[in-house]
């Protein structure tokens, strides 16, 4: 009996031994996975401090490209109004020109009764008119002998014998196109067929 008591004792000691290496294992494992979450803790904060830094350069970036796309639009609104400006100022001094001579010519007039003098003031003064205009680009529709609504604009219709159906018969104001764009339609008259008499 002696001998089963030992045996017991010697079995609940060997349980009692192998539960404390369990749990020394265990704590052991414990200590291991807390090191461990601790490690990966630590990667994960720096992984964050990574992912926080490269947002901060984005935004800057982000804020920087705004800025200068503003900026690029204040510039283009005032690069254009400055080429607005220059090209009103560059077609103002060549007309400056023709106003020049035309006052000259009317300075003449009181001094001369000669109607051809006159006439040719008014005419020189005419061509230096349509020569600036060309220069600027801006030039008078050839009068063509069918109408077209794309350059002339019909202010009157007549029935006639004389004129073929849709054909100009007078220009009434001369129109004007601007490098190929037409600015102002010719106002015209047109015919129109006449209806037969029964």
């Amino acid at each position: 009996m002696e001998e089963n008591k030992d045996q017991t004792q010697q079995e609940t000691e060997q349980e009692n031994n192998q539960e404390n290496q369990q749990t020394q294992e265990e704590i052991i494992d414990k200590d291991g996975l807390i090191e461990q979450l601790k490690k990966e803790n630590e990667e994960l904060k720096a992984k964050l401090q990574k992912t926080e830094d490269a947002a901060k350069k984005l935004s800057a970036l982000y804020q920087a490209i705004q800025k200068d796309f503003e900026d690029y639009k204040v510039r283009t609104i005032k690069e254009k109004e400055q080429i607005k400006e220059e090209a009103i100022e560059k077609f103002a001094k060549a007309f400056l020109e023709v106003v020049d001579n035309f006052e000259k010519a009317l300075e003449s007039f009181k001094y001369t009764n000669d109607i051809n003098s006159i006439l040719q003031g008014i005419q020189m003064t005419h061509y230096q008119v349509v020569n600036l205009l060309k220069n600027f680009g801006i030039e008078k529709i050839e009068d063509t002998q069918e109408f077209n609504p794309m350059l002339h604009e019909a202010i009157e219709t007549v029935k006639s014998k004389e004129y073929k159906p849709n054909q100009i018969v007078k220009v009434l104001q001369h129109g004007y196109t601007f490098k190929g764009k037409v600015i102002r339609p010719a106002k015209v008259v047109v015919s129109v067929e006449e209806e037969e008499i029964t």
